[in-house]
């Protein structure tokens, strides 16, 4: 879906996130301030879906898989999932060793990063991004993109949380 088919659905408070031309890290500081968390939940070794293998363009079965949320306070707000194929990996073994720091700020301070445009869906709570996020009452937005590390492909997927849309309303 394109960012103007996702902006006629989605919540006027998430238009700014969604349309948000950078990575989320700093806007999500800004947002946030002092009581901006990030935390890693998982990083783990695990199959590649194929359709995610297909829109990367590789042939790994297997690879990285990272997950983590940015919240503030209590009120989760992001929940990002990151693939690294196997391919990848041997060409840039550091993704595996990011611990507690934001993919982002890592991305950000290298100048071999490309990006292709970002994709936009409305994520059902069943569905595996879903439910990776875990307690989805309701369907939630997510984008994503395919970035490449000197041409080796990462898929990164970021899911704005109930909490977020609500942000401007209080």
């Amino acid at each position: 879906m394109t960012l103007d088919d996702c902006l006629a659905a989605a919540p006027v408070t998430l238009h700014g996130w969604l349309a948000e031309p950078g990575l989320l890290t700093a806007r999500v500081q800004r947002a946030g301030g002092d009581r901006v968390r990030f935390r890693l939940l998982g990083l783990a070794p695990a199959p590649i879906d194929a359709s995610l293998a297909a829109r990367m363009g590789v042939g790994d079965a297997g690879g990285l898989v990272r997950e983590i949320e940015f919240a503030c306070g209590d009120e989760r707000w992001i929940f990002a999932q990151s693939v690294f194929p196997d391919s990848t990996l041997r060409e840039h073994p550091w993704l595996g060793d990011l611990g507690g720091v934001a993919l982002g700020v890592s991305l950000l301070s290298r100048h071999d990063v490309s990006r292709e445009p970002l994709e936009y869906r409305l994520v059902a709570p069943d569905e595996p991004l879903g439910r990776a996020a875990g307690g989805l009452a309701a369907p939630a937005w997510a984008r994503r993109a395919v970035y490449h590390l000197s041409g080796a492909p990462i898929i990164v997927q970021e899911l704005f949380l109930p909490a977020l849309a609500e942000l401007d309303r209080a």
